[in-house]
């Protein structure tokens, strides 16, 4: 990701092509380990790319929870029948979120905002895009970059959505993210965080972290780092997302796990078991759930 710097980038920096926003250093960007690696992922990512090889008689074409499955979560709390004039979505992949929540839920939106770093997956968006038809009337925007700076004016987006994001991004840059959700987020405007934190106090991130660390030329310093409650509490009263939108919840997620289910993409023996066989009691859910989400309360 690039250095944050003072300076605001506005779409009329970016250059439009095939229906996606490109950023003038854009040759830069393509030659950094963090982008060659997601659009590597992107080309087979959670096997979307079907829907670009299935036959039109194919049942994917007719439902698309076949593609996408159903997302869960905080995603189950989204009310019906929402109407807002904007939404962000940071890392948008190939718009499985806002598929859903327009599908299953009836959001609606005047103007959407999908950022994401992967070429193929935005590319793929578009196709997803012109086979459901979701989000009917909006307005597509989409944006290939680090979502470290947001060419978005100040106070203009009503919702702001992430599904499994900031996970992947380093401590410092997510900070800078928050703040600058925060700047284009209105003053009263709404945000959902879906799994978005891994939980610092999950013994599977604990036994991970220790095995990562015995090899220190090789860790990924992003997988080394989780949260508290609290310590998102601070991230998002700090960025200012507290300020503008005072009424939300920082909650564990519904997946629980004490081991690890894959070390050094070598699965672990029965750990998938174990973990889903996990109901923990109350005073035991924040212990060991795998992550967080944070979402506003005045959703409806």
């Amino acid at each position: 990701m690039t250095q944050l710097t003072n300076e605001k980038f506005s779409l009329n920096d970016f250059e439009l092509r095939d229906g996606i926003y490109f950023p003038n250093d854009y040759e830069q960007l393509n030659n950094t380990q963090h982008k060659k690696r997601w659009d590597a992922i992107g080309k087979t990512y959670y096997g979307s790319q079907k829907i670009e090889k299935v036959a039109d008689t194919s049942p994917i074409k007719q439902d698309y929870t076949l593609l996408t499955g159903t997302p869960g979560g905080t995603w189950n709390k989204f009310p019906m029948n929402k109407s807002v004039d904007s939404i962000l979505e940071i890392g948008c992949g190939y718009g499985r979120a806002p598929l859903h929540l327009s599908k299953a839920k009836n959001l609606r939106c005047e103007k959407y905002y999908g950022i994401d770093i992967s070429e193929p997956l935005l590319r793929r968006l578009i196709k997803v895009k012109q086979e459901y038809n979701f989000f009917t009337e909006a307005e597509f925007n989409l944006i290939c970059n680090s979502a470290e700076i947001l060419p978005l004016e100040d106070n203009s987006i009503d919702l702001v959505i992430s599904n499994c994001v900031f996970m992947h991004i380093p401590d410092a840059q997510l900070r800078n993210l928050l703040a600058d959700i925060s700047r284009v987020l209105k003053p009263g405007g709404i945000f959902v965080f879906n799994h978005s934190f891994h939980n610092k106090s999950c013994p599977s991130h604990i036994i991970h972290n220790f095995i990562r660390r015995l090899n220190p030329f090789v860790r990924n310093p992003v997988y080394l780092k989780q949260y508290t409650s609290a310590e998102i509490d601070e991230m998002l009263a700090t960025a200012g997302i507290k300020a503008k939108c005072p009424q939300y919840s920082v909650e564990p997620t519904q997946e629980y796990a004490i081991l690890p289910e894959t070390i050094k993409g070598i699965p672990v023996p029965f750990a998938n078991a174990i973990n889903r066989s996990l109901k923990p009691s109350d005073s035991l859910k924040e212990t060991l759930a795998y992550g967080f989400s944070a979402y506003s309360t005045q959703l409806d």
